[in-house]
């Protein structure tokens, strides 16, 4: 995932963690010797077209209104009718400050729109002055913001967490760790992180009947601990 960063000077850029106290604690119950946090990749503003999301300053707002704006402009010309009257729309709310992922459009709008890489349709963090130094919190919100959540696994060598999007199934995400846990999932065997923590470990919760088996359609909550059952 990649992250272009907009008008915060001193911003660290490169490939940074995710920061979540929740690996933090099950390290502390799991004896975990490794941690491998999700990651994302942050950019300068000369990557705003190439990333998935964006964290602005506030004052920097209009700079990308003024680029949608822009390509409006552009495309008009070469728009068909009905492209032109969605542009309309888009146009119309721009022009008082509105980002384009602030309204609704049909999948068919959606479709026309995905072609034009508009930079207000990603995700777009906007953040004061006075906000702009935490660094770890926006990393964290921009994350949450592009409909991101985070699974765990644990073996004797790692406590690990993985990025999905929301709604993503068990079978989805067993196919994030391996093509192979995919194609031979059976079933997902899964802790819920808040009953690990008062329970103060994976035993207790297992010995108190928490844990529950999961066929591949099971949507994945934020903060499961999955062990996936597969044959391949």
């Amino acid at each position: 995932m990649k992250v272009a960063i907009l008008g915060i000077p001193n911003f660290p850029l490169g490939k940074k963690i995710v920061p979540d106290e929740r690996l933090d604690k099950l390290k502390e119950l799991l004896h975990s010797p490794k941690i491998i946090y999700v990651s994302l990749e942050l950019l300068d503003d000369s990557k705003l077209k190439e990333s998935d999301g964006i964290i602005c300053l506030e004052d920097k707002k209009t700079d990308l209104v003024l680029a949608d704006l822009e390509l409006i402009e552009k495309r008009l010309d070469e728009a068909d009718d009905k492209e032109k009257q969605l542009l309309g729309r888009c146009q119309a709310e721009l022009e008082k400050e509105s980002l384009l992922n602030e309204l609704n459009f049909s999948d068919e709008e959606k479709a026309i729109l995905s072609n034009l890489c508009f930079l207000t349709l990603k995700p777009v963090l906007i953040v004061s002055s006075e906000k702009a130094e935490n660094h770890n919190e926006l990393i964290r919100n921009i994350y949450e913001l592009m409909g991101c959540i985070s699974f765990f696994t644990a073996n004797e060598k790692e406590l690990r967490a993985w990025s999905i999007k929301k709604g993503t199934t068990a079978v989805e995400a067993a196919g994030c760790i391996h093509s192979d846990i995919g194609r031979g999932f059976i079933k997902a065997e899964i802790l819920g992180y808040e009953d690990i923590l008062s329970c103060a470990g994976v035993n207790q919760a297992k010995a108190k009947g928490l844990l529950h088996l999961e066929d591949k359609d099971y949507v994945v909550k934020d903060g499961a601990l999955i062990k996936f059952r597969f044959n391949v």
